[in-house]
């Protein structure tokens, strides 16, 4: 089976629109307030409105917020998917996944004791995103970590029963060499953009990778 896809940082109707007619299993949001893509309730409420976005599944992205904020965009909002992207612990993990119902990801950065975190989250969250570590920022930044890393994670989501997506510095330019890695899922943000906005070309360059890699290995 194809990696599913994930085209985050959605910031603008047209980048809705454009993504939502996409092949992509998630559309992501950023709501918490590091971020250049930030994005408030109201607006992405007005965004869906006016698309068409059925099949896909919401995302909303957080990093050490409250959790009266995330309920504050749930009323707004209909997320399936409640990611987190800053440091928050298992404790409160829980009390997310318990007080919201939603389906929680907790995003991880890519290092030597990201194996380790992994299992701190086991059966706490419902998936991981593995991300690279630039100091200041959230994710969104282009850059990428050593995806000779991949396997290792994707053996460890496998034995965990729970789904890991990678991200960070994904582009038609060097899918391919994530592709082969093999990744079950894929987070894509600053990747499928040109002068910040979301690129329909790109998109379609990347799901064209993404299809070959899948006939290829269907193939074999």
């Amino acid at each position: 089976m194809r990696p599913v896809l994930k085209y985050c940082g959605n910031h603008s109707l047209s980048d809705v629109k454009i993504t939502a007619a996409s092949r992509a299993d998630y559309l992501g949001f950023i709501f918490t307030r590091k971020s250049k893509r930030t994005v408030r309730a109201d607006q992405v409420a007005e965004w869906l409105k006016r698309t068409e976005a059925k099949g896909k599944k919401l995302v909303g992205v957080f990093a050490d917020d409250s959790v009266e904020r995330i309920e504050k965009v749930l009323q707004t909002v209909p997320l399936q998917v409640i990611q987190l992207h800053g440091a928050e612990q298992p404790p409160y993990v829980e009390r997310v996944r318990s007080k919201t119902g939603r389906t929680v990801w907790k995003a991880l950065r890519h290092g030597k004791n990201t194996l380790e975190a992994m299992r701190r989250y086991a059966g706490i969250v419902d998936g991981y995103i593995i991300d690279t570590k630039v100091k200041g920022a959230i994710g969104g930044t282009g850059v990428s970590f050593d995806w000779d890393s991949v396997p290792g994670y994707m053996a460890e989501s496998a034995r965990l029963h729970t789904p890991c997506l990678i991200a960070g510095g994904i582009s038609p330019d060097n899918i391919d060499k994530l592709l082969s890695r093999h990744p079950i899922g894929i987070d894509i943000a600053s990747g499928i953009e040109t002068n910040f906005q979301k690129d329909g070309r790109l998109i379609r360059k990347i799901e064209e990778r993404v299809e070959r890699q899948n006939d290829q290995t269907t193939a074999d």
